[in-house]
């Protein structure tokens, strides 16, 4: 049953934590003029409405106001809020020549080329950062992301270690602090440490007992250790949080299957063939379908009685 397990863990996305790096840009000195364009952006930027931010930023932009490394900094944040990636880019590359000492425009720089998948660029914004502020764990933390998205699990283990061990620890955010466990954990998982893993998944679910993201992980970590009470208690709790969550119930069903409760496993299986079917999932559905028939095979085969 366990090959089973792999070709369903591989058919749920691991979802890793967003980069840590949106913030604004002030300016540097309050001997600056006064800008109401800017001040208006920044007022956009707190509404959520960052098309309106970014024509203000510009009118501060095309005005050579003295806030505009500032109005770049910050349009750039709107850009990303909009996904529109190169722009942000851009725009944080001309907030970095005006002012190389802008950490937040290092920042953004940083996740824009992450998602333009420029990630030797994105990892040299971050070390920027860390060479400006070396405590500032939003940096090492991005760098493990990127770490992780290029496979190198282990140099991501160490960025997101120096994350949480900075000097300046007691300022991490009680949701940064769950992502950056969950993040580390799910490296774990890719290394097949798995101890260490629940051991992760277990932190973030003291810091958010509401996880089912965590608790699902952690139920595949106790089942990679044959710990099958444990990660059928897992699994139920996703459901209990989440009734859609209908991988779970395969996972829990296997399980089932495993701890010798047939007609769980077949029931379990069912709802997770039902719930593909409403969703119109046809690649869930049909495997669904195999594991069944498989399922099937299994059962039948240990249920026949040699003949002597």
């Amino acid at each position: 049953m366990n090959n089973l397990v792999k070709d369903f863990f591989k058919f749920f996305v691991l979802i890793a934590a967003i980069l840590f790096c949106l913030g604004f840009s002030s300016p540097n000195s309050e001997k600056l003029s006064i800008s109401p364009n800017f001040d208006q952006g920044i007022h956009y930027l707190n509404q959520q409405k960052y098309q309106e931010a970014i024509i203000e930023f510009t009118q501060v932009i095309n005005h050579k106001n003295q806030l505009i490394a500032s109005a770049y900094s910050n349009r750039c944040l709107a850009h990303l809020q909009l996904n529109n990636n190169q722009e942000a880019k851009q725009d944080c590359e001309q907030a970095l020549e005006i002012n190389s000492e802008n950490i937040e425009a290092y920042l953004n720089k940083g996740l824009a080329d992450y998602r333009l998948e420029n990630y030797t660029q994105s990892l040299a914004a971050y070390q920027e950062v860390i060479k400006r502020h070396k405590y500032d764990y939003r940096a090492y933390y991005n760098q493990g992301l990127v770490y992780s998205k290029l496979g190198d699990y282990q140099q991501a283990l160490e960025n997101y270690n120096q994350a949480l061990d900075t000097n300046h620890n007691h300022a991490l955010e009680h949701k940064h602090k769950t992502l950056i466990y969950y993040d580390r954990a799910l490296a774990y998982l890719k290394l097949e440490k798995f101890s260490q893993a629940i051991a992760n998944f277990t932190h973030v679910l003291i810091l958010n007992p509401k996880d089912e993201q965590a608790y699902y992980q952690r139920g595949y970590a106790y089942q990679k250790l044959a710990n099958y009470q444990a990660a059928f208690q897992d699994f139920s709790e996703v459901i209990n949080l989440n009734p859609q969550f209908t991988i779970a119930y395969i996972n829990r069903g296997i399980i089932a299957g495993n701890l010798g409760f047939k007609d769980m496993a077949w029931q379990n299986f069912k709802i997770a063939l039902n719930q593909f079917q409403q969703q119109n999932n046809k690649i869930g559905y049909n495997k669904t379908l195999s594991l069944i028939r498989k399922f099937k095979q299994i059962t039948s085969s240990v249920n026949q009685t040699p003949i002597g």
